[in-house]
């Protein structure tokens, strides 16, 4: 275990590391705080800007900072699961946003909390975490944005910090103040677009990112002081965590979920404990999002899972042999990519992919020197970790664990990669492939990103020319086959929108977009039945799609199915109202 820690706490250190998990004045209550998309140097106590950050680094003043903590995966769902349960996504088994949802197996935080009385509520600030997905499991409240019927743009349906903090002290001051509580709170401000007030851009020195930073930290410092207020500071468990981060261009991502290096991986981690004597230290030891579960349930003492793959990080020092697991399967789901496994300790940082990769991040922190020729030793040592994992349980996933096609296929509207993909055979993090490492499609999947900017600003010309050498590169990209389809549509070339959405269905997942665009077409060609047949499926996927309802009302009719027409108009009045 190593330690920086100032003078303050120098010679409280040695009592720290020997306290174990017990000694006095063990909180009662626990409150977790999750960042969204909050890279550690995003935060002035992690090195950040100057003052944007001022709640959250009197926090870490009062706790204990990881400055070595990363996260599972760069995406927002397996993230959280892991925290709720202590496990790595290769046991959870949840993988990507909306695959599927957190199998009802699992044995959550909440519910260990819940069966030992304490309250239990969560606030979640977007849909991807709507409890749909599982995590609501163990929560006697789990407060959460209201979904509208229909998706009008490629954003995530979100609400700012200030409204999440809002429900969160409205359930605070309501509740019984005697009795502990386990509570999360999650913001997700920092997600593109950024739309901070002036008063956080200039906080922030006129960048938009760190003005959503600040936003965020001033409405945990509305929390941290409403438990002041009703005097259960001192008695709680603070912990303030980040999902992941954000790339912001390095290694060519502009945001996340493709890649798996320090800029989206590493996260702020600060755990504050009254009780804990080495409040205000910065520790050097390598953590995990996956430590939430035990730490918290260790504090409380709750009776918790113990086949856990987190460490309890309460009043404890972590093994110096530690490692940690994380990956990404957004661009195996979502593009046709290379998954991305990897395993990070004291000898370094392994990426396995079709094309492996091994850094050390202490000597070469922005990962531009790949040592994977030069150190098989260590290369070797890693493979070995990530393979005894792959040996453990997992969770067993029913047909209830899927989450509801219509809510996935809304986050598939907004861009989520991964929604509504089915998993399928459980992937080895180890596993041989010919598929092309991420790191190597990060150009291809800027101009992916940028032809759906593209189409949704009414110049699908300029997306279909995008589109057309992606998809003859890497034909196993559906999303890309998808949304050339509808550049296509938009183009009235049917027949090339139609097979091009033949081409995503085939490649990918059942999702509404290309069973819409092949209505679309086939209606536009004539081929009336089969468009029929498509826009049912489309409103299988997307009941209250208003626009298909009324046009398979006029198809039906004028092909003498009118008690099938009756039906859909029915449908379609419902949807009106």
């Amino acid at each position: 275990m190593r330690f920086r820690f100032s003078i303050s706490g120098a010679c409280l250190l040695a009592a720290a590391v020997s306290c174990g998990g017990g000694g006095a004045n063990r909180p009662s209550s626990a409150l977790l705080i999750t960042l969204d998309t909050t890279r550690a140097d995003a935060l002035t106590c992690y090195g950040g800007p100057p003052g944007v950050t001022p709640h959250l680094d009197a926090l870490a003043a009062e706790g204990v900072r990881y400055e070595r903590a990363r996260t599972v995966a760069p995406v927002t769902m397996p993230s959280h699961a892991s925290m709720l349960t202590g496990l790595y996504p290769l046991r959870h088994t949840v993988h990507t946003n909306s695959q599927a949802a957190l199998p009802d197996a699992a044995r959550t935080l909440a519910e260990d909390a819940r069966a030992a009385g304490l309250d239990t509520a969560a606030f979640v600030a977007a849909v991807v975490l709507a409890s749909d997905f599982g995590l609501a499991q163990g929560f006697e409240h789990y407060d959460q944005p209201t979904r509208p019927a229909l998706q009008e743009d490629i954003h995530y349906d979100d609400r700012p910090a200030a409204e999440v903090a809002d429900a969160f002290l409205s359930w605070f001051d309501a509740r019984d103040a005697e009795k502990p509580f386990f509570a999360w709170v999650h913001f997700f401000d920092p997600h593109l677009p950024y739309q901070a007030d002036e008063r956080f851009l200039q906080q922030a020195g006129g960048d938009g990112y760190h003005a959503e930073v600040a936003s965020m930290d001033h409405e945990i410092g509305r929390i941290l002081d409403a438990l002041r207020a009703k005097g259960v500071y001192d008695t709680t468990l603070v912990i303030a965590v980040a999902d992941h981060g954000e790339a912001m261009g390095e290694h060519g991502e502009a945001t996340h979920g493709c890649l798996v290096y320090d800029g989206v991986i590493r996260v702020p981690m600060i755990v504050r404990d009254a009780g804990d004597e080495r409040a205000g230290s910065v520790s050097d030891e390598i953590v995990s999002v996956a430590d939430v579960y035990p730490t918290v349930a260790d504090a409380l003492g709750l009776r918790a899972n113990a086949d856990v793959d987190g460490l309890s990080l309460f009043r404890r020092a972590v093994p110096a042999d530690r490692g940690v697991y994380f990956e990404s399967l957004y661009g195996f789901y979502g593009f046709g990519w290379s998954q991305l496994a990897g395993w990070a300790d004291e000898r370094g940082k392994y990426i396995h992919s079709s094309d492996p990769e091994l850094y050390d991040v202490e000597a070469d922190p922005r990962e531009e020197r790949d040592l994977v020729g030069e150190r098989a030793d260590v290369v070797e040592h890693h493979r070995r970790r990530l393979a005894a994992l792959a040996d453990r349980s997992v969770l067993n996933r029913t047909e209830e664990d899927v989450a509801a096609a219509a809510l996935a296929e809304q986050l598939q509207n907004l861009g989520y990669t991964g929604a509504g993909a089915s998993g399928g055979a459980r992937l080895h993090p180890l596993d041989d492939s010919d598929r092309p490492n991420p790191r190597d499609r990060i150009a291809a999947h800027r101009n992916y990103l940028r032809s759906i900017e593209l189409q949704t600003t009414g110049r699908p010309a300029e997306a279909v020319a995008l589109l057309e050498p992606l998809v003859k590169e890497n034909p196993l990209h559906h999303l890309a086959w998808a949304q050339l389809s509808s550049g296509y549509v938009s183009l009235r070339r049917y027949e090339d929108a139609a097979f091009a959405a033949q081409q995503s269905l085939k490649t990918g997942y059942s999702w509404y977009g290309p069973h819409l665009n092949l209505g679309l077409s086939f209606d536009n060609l004539g081929r009336i039945p089969e468009a029929i047949e498509q826009y049912e499926r489309v409103v299988e996927l997307k009941p209250r799609h208003l626009e298909i309802l009324d046009r398979l009302v006029v198809l039906l009719t004028s092909e003498g199915r009118a008690d099938e027409a009756a039906r859909y108009r029915a449908m379609a009045n419902e949807v009106r109202g």
